[in-house]
């Protein structure tokens, strides 16, 4: 039986925003990422699923139980805000524990779960603190904390991450999911941020203009896009996406090939010729952006530096193995790669045991041979 349950759930203002449709199951102990991006939907689903909005049509079942018309305080859930919702006059231990008070938790029982929650979140020392005497990550573990004293098995999290600098959000993401792995909770996370839902997630809700668009594993969402808005919006870059027509393919296909797989070459070894209008260099690798009449987001990723120009031209070898084939009038995919290699060939590499490109590409006009 699936710990949580959506069926049909539409919730819509004058017919507009919202959600419409959405229907999924969530096994038990299980770390679900809403993701998409603004104005798609996610913070309403989760207030649906919490009890704070009512939808307008549809089920939510908890634990087999029909909770849809039951307000949040009997739901047996705790939630994460993105505000932190710190009290600022009382104490780190005060806020954790606000919620056992109002429960009437023996005092014996709160010293427990608070004494837990502390080591858990690495609190210990800073009991005494009010929030504005602590950072911005040791409030969000405070927060953390709230919800694990709760103790309920399903913990809702609206974005807690969004007003952490890069360094915290990486570091106060271990904490959540060691915290979920530990107490063995069941999380629905929502999030804009593709890294944290595929770092974090065993399962990803892709959401699109109150839809969901794919749901899956990080590594389903990532290797099998099921359509090109899915391809566009995950992965750092997204996918590449090239009418058929400039693949020497049918006008009705639309070619996605990631940046990883792609390959530079001197011009004539290639199968498009590209203008290079950006250059990123990212230390173990350099992020080259390229523009194409028949492409959109094309780019390549090189290993280290390399001896490129802004306004060079460049040869783009796109591995057929590698391609993904979408529908250019539906954006449904239609045909995954014929293979994906578990070690990835390097192309752009100059060292390795698969083909080898150099990083000093050749401009002269003299002809090479083309790659199979």
């Amino acid at each position: 039986m699936s710990f949580l349950e959506l069926r049909g759930i539409t919730r819509e203002w004058n017919g507009q925003g919202g959600v419409k449709n959405v229907s999924f199951a969530l096994p038990r102990g299980a770390f679900m990422s809403i993701l998409g991006p603004s104005g798609c939907g996610k913070s309403t689903l989760l207030r649906l699923i919490a009890g704070l909005e009512q939808p307008q049509a549809g089920q939510i079942h908890i634990e087999g139980k029909d909770v849809t018309a039951l307000p949040a305080a009997q739901r047996n859930l705790s939630m994460v805000f993105q505000s932190y919702a710190l009290f600022p006059h009382l104490s780190v231990a005060e806020n954790v524990l606000f919620g056992l008070k109002v429960r009437r938790i023996s005092r014996s029982e709160q010293t427990r779960r608070l004494d837990k929650a502390l080591e858990m979140t690495g609190l210990q020392g800073l009991e005494h603190r009010k929030p504005a005497q602590l950072s911005g990550g040791q409030r969000q573990r405070v927060a953390l904390a709230r919800a694990a004293v709760a103790e309920k098995p399903l913990c809702l999290m609206d974005e807690p991450l969004s007003n952490l600098d890069a360094k915290l959000r990486h570091s106060v993401r271990r904490d959540i999911r060691t915290l979920a792995r530990t107490l063995g909770l069941t999380v629905v996370y929502v999030t804009h941020d593709q890294g944290e839902a595929m770092s974090l997630s065993d399962i990803v809700v892709l959401m699109n203009a109150g839809r969901i668009e794919q749901i899956g594993s990080p590594q389903d969402l990532f290797q099998r896009p099921g359509t090109t808005f899915a391809a566009q919006f995950i992965g750092e870059p997204p996918m590449a996406l090239i009418d058929g027509s400039g693949l020497a393919l049918s006008k009705d296909v639309i070619a996605g090939i990631r940046p990883e797989a792609i390959a530079l070459r001197p011009i004539g070894a290639g199968d498009l010729t590209a203008t290079i209008e950006d250059i990123e260099f990212l230390g173990s690798e350099t992020r080259v952006a390229l523009a194409h009449p028949a492409a959109h987001g094309l780019a390549a990723t090189v290993a280290g530096s390399a001896n490129l120009t802004l306004g060079q031209m460049v040869d783009v070898f796109i591995p057929e193995n590698d391609r993904l084939l979408f529908n250019a009038q539906t954006g449904k995919l239609e045909k995954e790669p014929q293979q994906n290699s578990v070690t990835r060939i390097r192309q752009n590499t100059a060292s390795g045991t698969g083909p080898k490109a150099p990083l000093h590409l050749n401009l002269s006009n003299e002809p090479a041979q083309k790659e199979p």
